[in-house]
């Protein structure tokens, strides 16, 4: 079975009610440090999610920008294709360790043109996971964001989230013989409930309101036993914090 980014690979948004695997319709009331990424790569474009982390950046997946020509980031808005407000970036980088066939250090950012507008109530900084911070098995994530509902399916255009457990990095690496520090892996045995295509670079943030992880890889979409990877916040707060100042 491969492991393959969670980047559809088509832009799709069809306004339907269909969920991240297994979770639910959302507002961005509920979830206002979520971004929806628009990345044109020649004459496509394919989208990702992506946190608010600070005025200027937003934190989102490396294995998003091979090949970007262009950001856009709409912010502050439940749906994808209207409302809120759109950024362009000035400037993405993606983490210069990212290696593309095992998905580590599978972080990135993008610099808006201009600062965004942060009310507090659409739109809110997000926390991050301060360096060196474990995530324990059991630990309960909410992943949001505008993927697909099932495996191979079309993106949506409602924001949609999901809560699931951290997994241990012993019981991850029955799935995943590539799991390294800088991941965290979440899922539940019976499978159902994920994250999947189109949810790429978005937040998995813990009850606390701080984010741990950001939406990476998987083999599949909400298999049974298993779990979505996640890049480890806390493992890559360093290099963040150098080209973000966050």
């Amino acid at each position: 079975m491969d492991i393959v980014s969670r980047v559809p690979g088509y832009y799709v948004s069809d306004g339907d009610n269909n969920r991240i695997v297994g979770g639910y319709n959302a507002t961005i009331q509920q979830y206002p440090y979520q971004a929806y990424l628009l990345i044109a790569k020649g004459i496509d474009n394919f989208q990702c999610g992506g946190s608010i982390i600070s005025t200027r950046y937003i934190l989102t997946a490396a294995h998003c920008l091979p090949g970007a020509t262009g950001i856009t980031a709409r912010i502050g808005s439940t749906f994808s294709m209207s409302g809120g407000t759109q950024y362009t970036a000035s400037l993405f980088r993606g983490h210069p360790m990212y290696n593309p066939t095992t998905f580590d250090y599978d972080v990135a950012f993008m610099r808006t043109r201009i600062p965004m507008t942060i009310d507090g109530i659409n739109t809110r900084i997000i926390s991050l996971a301060p360096r060196r911070t474990p995530v324990p098995a059991g630990t309960i994530l909410t992943v949001s964001g505008w993927g697909a509902t099932m495996e191979d399916g079309n993106v949506v255009g409602n924001l949609m989230a999901v809560q699931v457990p951290a997994v241990s990095s012993e019981d991850c690496r029955k799935s995943y013989s590539t799991i390294t520090a800088r991941m965290v892996c979440a899922g539940v045995p019976e499978g159902g409930k994920d994250s999947c295509g189109g949810d790429s670079g978005g937040p998995a943030v813990s009850n606390d309101g701080i984010q741990r992880g950001i939406v990476s890889n998987g083999i599949g979409c909400a298999r049974p036993n298993i779990p979505g990877v996640y890049t480890n916040v806390s493992s890559v707060r360093s290099w963040i914090r150098r080209n973000t100042g966050v």
